[in-house]
């Protein structure tokens, strides 16, 4: 799998019309933690998945939060 990364000008054109999904940091307590960075992951392993549907197969993360321990 490679992961490429584009200048968001050069991206602007071909992302006209297509759908966003909002990141709300409220929901995570403003925590860019690693909580955050497992559901960001999974969120976009499951973004892959919905065009290229094979790769589902390899998934086996975890697709709820986890619950952080009390006092975090």
């Amino acid at each position: 799998m490679n992961v490429q990364l584009v200048e968001p000008a050069k991206l602007a054109p071909l992302l006209a019309g297509n759908f966003a999904v909002p990141i709300l940091l409220d929901e995570f307590d403003f925590r860019l933690d690693d909580e955050f960075a497992r559901r960001l992951g999974v969120a976009m392993l499951n973004a892959i998945a919905l065009g290229q549907p094979d790769i589902k197969q390899y998934m086996t993360v975890t697709q709820e939060p986890i619950d952080r321990p009390s006092g975090q």
